[in-house]
């Protein structure tokens, strides 16, 4: 059986192997993802749960970010 440390390992190693890694790294770490599409992709998670404590959540962790500010609107939509 494998454990996490040798499948973490060998991943690392695939993707260096597939040219995945970036320039600097050893070829040995994936690229990092794209932070927004990462912000984005949260909202959505909360915002699917459709309520007023997932999206305050959101806000909570990024007050100054554009999609705060449609968060607080989905709150008003929700009317609780």
């Amino acid at each position: 059986m494998f454990s996490k440390i040798t499948i973490v390992a060998t991943t690392c190693l695939v993707l260096a192997a597939a040219g995945e890694a970036p320039e600097g790294t050893g070829g040995i770490m994936a690229r990092p993802s794209d932070p927004e599409k990462a912000v984005q992709a949260e909202y959505e998670n909360l915002k699917s749960k459709g309520t007023r404590d997932a999206l305050e959540l959101f806000i909570a962790r990024h007050p100054e970010h554009p999609l705060a500010d449609r968060a607080r609107e989905d709150i008003k939509r929700l009317g609780k």
